[in-house]
């Protein structure tokens, strides 16, 4: 990665600051340094970014599955990354990865977000517009940024 997008992505990104990242350009997305359980699971982000947001996928490893334990949204503010919606699972109820389940998992956290601040700014959309634009800003992530 080059020096100015690791410097963009640390400041962009706060919680990539200081993780070391590698880019999967055949999947288009880059993956955080994983760690290893006591148990054997390799734990690691593997994250998808556009210019308005970037969404985190929270995975593990196992001898078997590669499985989800989570997904974080963020916004780029133009100053910053917040945080606009995190969903886990874990324990008895973790969840084998399926890039299509974790994209439709994204598009409604989404949705969800955008449904509580037009409801906050006192705005009515409906259902199918927000989720026809939470589909589309999700897709924007998984279009290739590297050129």
């Amino acid at each position: 990665m080059s020096s100015t997008l690791a410097l963009i992505a640390e400041k962009a990104l706060p919680a990539l600051s200081g993780n070391p990242l590698s880019y999967n350009p055949k999947k288009n997305v880059y993956l955080t340094l994983g760690y290893t359980s006591a148990a054997g699971n390799t734990y690691y982000k593997a994250i998808r970014v556009s210019n308005r947001l970037a969404v985190y996928y929270h995975l593990g490893q196992g001898y078997a599955h590669t499985f989800l334990n989570g997904i974080t949204l963020f916004a780029w503010n133009g100053q910053k990354a917040n945080i606009i919606a995190q969903k886990f699972w874990g324990g008895c109820d973790w969840r084998c990865f399926n890039e299509r389940t974790a994209k439709e998992e994204s598009i409604i956290m989404l949705k969800d977000f955008l449904a509580g601040q037009a409801k906050a700014m006192g705005s009515f959309l409906s259902d199918s517009q927000l989720l026809a634009f939470s589909r589309s800003m999700i897709e924007e992530t998984q279009h290739k940024m590297l050129r």
